[in-house]
């Protein structure tokens, strides 16, 4: 894929993800602008984590780690470049108003840049959203170096 053929939005997620299905867990990818991207998520009994009950909140946070992770796709084929592997730092500011994305849950993913220096940490803030509610939110950091595989060797 060219930087000028990212495709209409939305469009689906996995082809910016670094992961394949069944850890692809982002569906689609709903709108992307400077500094921020809006991913979304439908529960059902078929989403990887599902209990008969629904997916666990803490889901969550990789739901939000996938939605920064798409939004560095999107930039990275953007540039003509495939996308790479990032690491997720730390969570921070963690606020749950449930405990299950229930069945039948539309989610909206906002992840937004609040620090992106060309070293590779960046910070985001995040939320997961039904509607217009907050159902979830943290501060997550992330780290994505120059080459990922050099990297992974280097900490064998």
């Amino acid at each position: 894929m060219h930087a000028d053929t990212i495709p209409a939005l939305p469009c689906a997620a996995e082809p910016f993800l670094p992961h394949d299905a069944p850890m692809a867990l982002i569906d689609r990818i709903v709108a992307v602008s400077e500094g921020q991207l809006e991913a979304a998520v439908d529960i059902h009994p078929g989403c990887q984590f599902a209990s008969e009950s629904g997916v666990p909140v803490w889901v969550g946070i990789e739901y939000m780690a996938q939605g920064i992770a798409a939004f560095g796709g999107v930039l990275s084929r953007r540039r003509g470049e495939p996308v790479k592997i990032g690491f997720l730092v730390s969570a921070r500011r963690v606020a749950c108003a449930i405990d299950m994305f229930e069945f039948g849950d539309r989610l909206r993913i906002d992840v937004r840049e609040v620090h992106m220096p060309d070293d590779g940490l960046a910070t985001f803030d995040c939320r997961v959203l039904r509607g217009d509610e907050e159902l979830m939110s943290a501060r997550i950091n992330v780290f994505q170096p120059a080459d990922p595989m050099k990297y992974l060797a280097e900490e064998a």
